[in-house]
């Protein structure tokens, strides 16, 4: 008779995918991520979204604070989301629940046609060496 149990990650990805109870239309999870790459990874999703014509609900997951973790990147990325919700990049801008996980609940607006959004206008350059602040 076939074993139907599941593998810790499997068991944790079906949770994560029926918890989320349609909250969002798109999830980034940057889990496990450095904060240049979680950054950039943000960055990255902002800038496309431009060349979208509908806006579209996001979950972003960061790894949670454990005992032992030190700082998370929890601060900093959402010092950056609210910089980026400030210059329109971002229509809302909530953290997550923790009853279900580390991270934010946001919304980004539907892109203008022929808009830009320049570099500058996204993340400064993180050197791996900088500490959070």
């Amino acid at each position: 008779m076939p074993d139907d149990s599941l593998s810790d990650s499997q068991d944790r990805r079906l949770k994560r995918l029926f918890d989320r109870q349609g909250d969002a239309d798109y999830e980034l999870d940057l889990t496990e991520l450095d904060l240049a790459h979680t950054i950039g990874s943000v960055d990255r999703m902002v800038e496309r979204q431009r060349f979208r014509d509908v806006g579209r609900s996001v979950v972003l997951r960061i790894d949670p604070a454990t005992p032992d973790s030190g700082e998370t990147h929890f601060g900093t990325l959402g010092r950056h989301l609210l910089d980026l919700k400030r210059r329109g990049l971002i229509a809302t801008l909530q953290p997550l629940d923790p009853a279900h996980g580390a991270g934010f609940n946001l919304t980004l607006p539907a892109g203008k046609e022929g808009s830009q959004i320049l570099e500058s206008d996204l993340a400064p350059d993180f050197d791996d060496d900088d500490p959070p602040v």
